[in-house]
């Protein structure tokens, strides 16, 4: 059987062609949401790309925790952003999940609270706000809840409901999944910062304060996502709407 003829090839090209026409969809109605992770995710690359040109000695076991998860954490942002934009919705939440508990276990490390084997506690920490955010994910990556699986794969036409095999868009799902997902690059620069500080007395220099500013502007503007009290609370005093609106 020749592979560009065979029903696998076939059923993939459908897929492929789908998650196309969910992200241009995606792209329209995202808005500065794309633009909120696009400065995010450069002040954490322009950071690392400063500090990796430093030499500096073996480290301890935390920082050298800190900077692997960090990595981990890095190499796995396209491919969430992928799976939040291309309507794979339930894989994009398992991954979200991944980020999260990174993030809790480099809060444990930098706060000797790290148990090699045992899973992160999101329920402490810079995470334990996200709790709730955390569960959530669980219902979307997870088969459990039947009700909101079918929602997130069912078509719907006349009055047959069957399963789709390829991406189907949810704008609500998206926004909650794009937004945490911005957020959780904002919150790992903050900690990649804090390593660089303790290693070089330095951290974000201007520019990629600003890009992080305007990240975290964009989610408190947008309400996609409930941010975490400490984090509205600095920037309460700001009109969002005002400071982001096109000249």
């Amino acid at each position: 059987m020749s592979d560009e003829h065979s029903p696998a090839v076939v059923l993939l090209g459908f897929q492929m062609a789908g998650r196309k026409e969910v992200r241009e969809v995606w792209k329209r109605d995202a808005g500065d949401l794309i633009d909120a992770h696009q400065f995010a995710l450069s002040a954490v690359s322009s950071m690392i790309d400063r500090f990796s040109r430093r030499r500096f000695e073996t480290q301890s076991h935390s920082v050298d925790g800190r900077m692997s998860l960090s990595a981990q954490f890095i190499q796995g942002v396209d491919i969430c952003e992928v799976s939040i934009s291309e309507g794979l919705y339930s894989q994009a939440a398992a991954l979200l999940k991944q980020q999260l508990e990174t993030i809790a276990a480099i809060d444990e490390y930098e706060n000797d609270r790290r148990q090699e084997g045992k899973t992160p506690n999101i329920g402490r920490g810079v995470t334990s706000f996200f709790g709730p955010v955390y569960g959530d994910l669980n219902n979307i990556a997870h088969v459990s809840r039947h009700d909101l699986a079918r929602q997130l794969v069912a078509v719907e036409k006349d009055d047959i409901r069957t399963p789709s095999l390829v991406p189907r868009y949810n704008s609500k799902i998206a926004r909650f999944l794009y937004g945490n997902h911005v957020y959780f690059i904002i919150e790992v620069g903050r900690q990649m910062a804090r390593i660089f500080e303790e290693l070089f007395g330095e951290s974000f220099s201007k520019e990629e304060a600003d890009w992080q500013f305007c990240a975290v502007a964009i989610l408190l503007r947008e309400k996609v996502i409930e941010l975490p009290p400490d984090v509205k609370k600095r920037f309460s005093h700001i009109d969002f709407d005002k400071l982001l609106k096109p000249s």
